[in-house]
């Protein structure tokens, strides 16, 4: 699949880059767009509930700037019809003390008819088209999508919409990526990682234990419109291999990673309804592990949201489980969020929201159960 892969993108970059000509009228001229959200957070969750000595994290008021993205982008065409152009997406997370600022995300692309090529640093397939019952929350997902302002106490149950185990992603490694043309709503990508340790102008680094690398990821997302009912269905998958892998052999050689989900989103006056299905399998399951019947877990989502004039609502709920063995009970996670968002003028947003997760792991006496309170602010431009 690789060979197919990076062949198939040496002929189209060939032939498109040199077959002909390439001239562009002008230059592609720099734009910027972004984000940044703020959010407050009551954290109530027991002191102490699974025998540990101090609860880090129990402080009762969380304060968080949840989401910083500034974009810069640019894109022309040339004589050829042939399209061109970047993206870079700066801060998010990477500002520090020191003030210093760098990139999250940064690639250059190319286009046309034949679709669009994208390299660079950027997420893969996998991620950009997935959809489910986060793409309906009010209140921009809160904790949902990993953001955990409460302890996990090592439960091993999946939180997040990534597709892969924790740790065990493509994110936003430097990677091809290829996108075919919508046709009658449906579009397909297809991407390669070789090291999902290397970003941006990282170099070539050692192996390190626990990351991806010649990872290939493929999805298909169709959008469409039926009587005035919109509908999104989506369906992705990521195989890959571990880097140091074959140094540690025995029981301890890790499996391949081989996750996949699919997705839907529903639309009709007003109201959405949206869910999703995620498996990671035995991804990254060493091989002693996997004998005794654990695996990497599996999640599913349900939510529903009504949206009139510039306020929102919605309630969602998703379910997360990972096997600890065979004989034994299931890690589990149980999440609930209730939200609500007002568009108080364009590019400002107000939101809140209570979430209530259950946290069940095995072998312990009591679940680590945590509320959630949270209000918050985005400011777009």
């Amino acid at each position: 699949m690789k060979k197919i892969l990076l062949g198939t993108t040496a002929i189209v970059g060939t032939t498109v880059l040199l077959g002909v000509p390439t001239w562009a009228a002008e230059k592609p001229k720099i734009q910027m767009d972004g984000w940044m959200r703020f959010e407050a957070w009551n954290v109530s969750q027991d002191d102490n509930v699974l025998g540990s000595a101090s609860d880090t994290r129990n402080r009762g008021v969380f304060m968080d700037m949840d989401d910083v993205e500034i974009h810069f982008f640019g894109s022309t065409k040339a004589d050829n019809g042939l399209e061109f152009g970047f993206y870079a997406e700066v801060i998010e997370g990477s500002g520090d003390s020191a003030g210093n600022i760098g990139f999250d995300e940064a690639n250059v692309f190319v286009g046309g008819g034949w679709g669009k090529l994208i390299l660079g640093s950027n997420d893969g397939p996998e991620n950009d088209m997935d959809v489910g019952a986060y793409s309906v929350m009010a209140d921009k997902d809160g904790a949902w999508d990993g953001k955990k302002p409460f302890s996990t106490y090592s439960n091993a149950a999946y939180l997040g919409t990534d597709l892969g185990p924790s740790g065990s992603q493509t994110g936003d490694a430097n990677k091809v990526v290829y996108y075919t043309p919508v046709f009658s709503g449906f579009q397909a990508g297809v991407s390669y990682t070789p090291d999902s340790n290397s970003s941006e102008n990282t170099g070539p680094s050692d192996e390190v234990a626990g990351k991806l690398e010649n990872a290939i990821s493929v999805a298909a997302k169709y959008s469409g419109t039926f009587s005035d009912v919109n509908v999104q269905v989506s369906a992705r998958y990521l195989t890959s291999g571990y880097q140091a892998n074959d140094t540690a052999g025995g029981t301890d050689e890790r499996n391949d990673v081989k996750a996949y989900g699919f997705g839907a989103v529903i639309g009709y006056a007003g109201f959405q309804v949206g869910g999703s299905y995620t498996d990671h399998g035995d991804s990254g399951i060493t091989k002693a592990n996997d004998d005794l019947g654990i695996d990497a877990g599996k999640w599913w989502d349900v939510g529903v949201s009504y949206a009139t004039g510039p306020y929102k609502v919605s309630v969602a709920y998703m379910s997360s489980e990972a096997s600890q063995g065979t004989g034994t009970s299931d890690d589990t996670v149980d999440y609930i969020s209730v939200g609500a968002g007002w568009a108080v003028s364009p590019g400002l947003d107000l939101y809140a929201s209570y979430q209530h997760v259950e946290l069940d792991r095995t072998g312990t006496t009591s679940d680590a159960d945590a509320d959630l309170f949270m209000i918050g602010t985005m400011v777009s431009f």
